[in-house]
């Protein structure tokens, strides 16, 4: 019988077998042997002309257990050629290639630094955090190109102040992935890149801040795409104009006055429709002490709501109407607000014809911000592998568990039917009698005392 290919105790590696294993000192220690070791030929005259050298001790770094630390010290084979005096040493299919460690040591720190720092994962390991980067990296560039990357119908587009300039990230708005972050939004860098996506005239909706650059490249690589500003960037106008309008109010107050109106600050940011019943008593307390200021957030207020309307032509309206009846005393408040409506009209409301926002890209700025803290020091290149390693792909949907404690007392027929299908009129009788109970039981499990009963039952036979 050949122990070729035969997987053998607790290291579960191919042809290895444990001599000892101690744990002790808070770390796993092995020593093992391989079973049928497979040597490597050194010159034309092959295997047939060498001789056994005995075995080197070799160390390897495994995969954590129990929370510690493991190391493998392995007595590898070596053979002595007869023909040109090479020593040779049996070939580890299980080892890292150039490392001193295992292949799936390898894989199991490129997985945990992914969402890691690899200070963290080289504590667990007991290992050198260098190492740790080192095989990050190399598995880190062919993972990415790797992710088949499509083109998205909705792209979204943003930067990311971080390294000391912006970095332009994008995302499918409609998958909720990252699509790609460039090391800065340059409209030459943007120009590259969109040189190189593949099928561009797939986009449809493009959804961006107001900066200037955007419009002239997105016409340009996406003629036939249209470009949305998102909404969120327009009503934090109106918003700061209420904070500003705020702001003049406190300068002629006392301490005691302004660290109230502090604290009053968020009852006039927040939309009348999140008020709790303590935002309303505040509320009246500003309206009673300073109308103007009540006023201005009901402006605001209006402001906001031209984003509520149905369709485009009722938001243009509504906009018009606002702009028209506004107080003079107040525009110099709103003067942001309405100097983007003037300028970014066009894109502004192409919102009610295209209901999409920048919110998920948002979300993956905060995201890019989250890994860049966890791990201190982090280059673009291991910040971007980060980042798109974990957002690049579709998220999987967890698997929902059957919570019904009745499958415990039943059979469960679809499964079953897998395997006796093969067994023909069996198999038909089995689907019939399944059908019938399902029309009374809608829960997939039938408990064994009502089959028992069926079955009994003169007038199924």
């Amino acid at each position: 019988m050949s122990l070729e290919g035969l997987v053998t105790d607790d290291l579960n590696l191919p042809n290895v077998q444990t001599l000892r294993h101690i744990s002790s000192n808070g770390q796993h220690t092995y020593e093992s042997v391989s079973i049928a070791p497979k040597g490597v030929a050194c010159c034309l005259m092959g295997a047939a002309d060498r001789r056994p050298n005995g075995t080197k001790r070799q160390m390897f770094v495994d995969t954590p257990r129990e929370g510690m630390p493991a190391i493998i010290h392995h007595k590898r084979k070596r053979w002595i050629c007869k023909a040109c005096g090479k020593t040779t040493y049996e070939d580890l299919d299980w080892a890292e290639g150039g490392r001193s460690m295992t292949g799936r040591m390898g894989e199991w720190l490129f997985k945990q630094s992914i969402k890691r720092s690899f200070s963290a994962v080289a504590a667990d390991a007991g290992i050198d955090a260098g190492t740790v980067t080192a095989v990050f990296e190399e598995r880190a560039a062919p993972a990415v190109k790797a992710i088949r990357l499509k083109t998205p119908r909705v792209l979204g587009l943003d930067e990311k102040h971080i390294f000391g300039g912006f970095r332009a990230v994008m995302g499918d708005v409609e998958q909720r992935t990252m699509f790609w972050m460039l090391p800065a939004r340059t409209p030459q860098a943007l120009a590259r890149f969109f040189a190189k996506i593949p099928n561009r005239e797939k986009v449809e909706v493009v959804v961006v801040d107001m900066y200037r650059g955007y419009p002239a490249l997105i016409r340009e690589w996406f003629p036939d795409a249209s470009i949305v500003i998102d909404k969120f960037h327009i009503t934090q106008y109106a918003t700061m104009a209420m904070d500003r309008a705020r702001a003049a109010l406190r300068k002629g107050m006392d301490r005691p006055e302004r660290v109230k109106m502090l604290r009053r600050r968020w009852t006039l940011l927040k939309r009348r429709e999140n008020w709790q019943t303590k935002h309303h008593a505040t509320f009246r307390k500003i309206k009673d002490q300073y109308p103007e200021l009540a006023e201005i957030y009901e402006w605001k207020e209006r402001a906001c709501q031209i984003w509520d309307a149905d369709n485009r032509r009722d938001a243009e309206m509504a906009y018009m109407k606002w702009l028209r009846d506004l107080p003079d005393r107040f525009r110099i408040f709103f003067k942001k607000f309405t100097t983007a409506m003037k300028n970014w009209g066009r894109e502004i409301f192409n919102y009610f014809d295209h209901r999409y926002t920048n919110a998920y890209v948002e979300r993956l700025n905060g995201m890019v911000d989250d890994a860049n803290r966890i791990g201190r020091g982090y280059s673009y290149r291991v910040l971007f592998f980060k980042t798109m390693l974990q957002h690049g792909v579709p998220k999987k949907r967890p698997k929902r568990l059957i919570k019904t404690a009745d499958i415990l007392d039943g059979i469960d027929f679809k499964r079953l039917m897998t395997h006796i299908y093969g067994f023909g009129i069996l198999a038909m009788f089995c689907e019939g009698l399944w059908k019938a109970l399902t029309k009374k039981f809608h829960h997939r499990a039938v408990p064994l005392s009502t089959l028992s009963d069926r079955f009994r039952d003169p007038s199924v036979w």
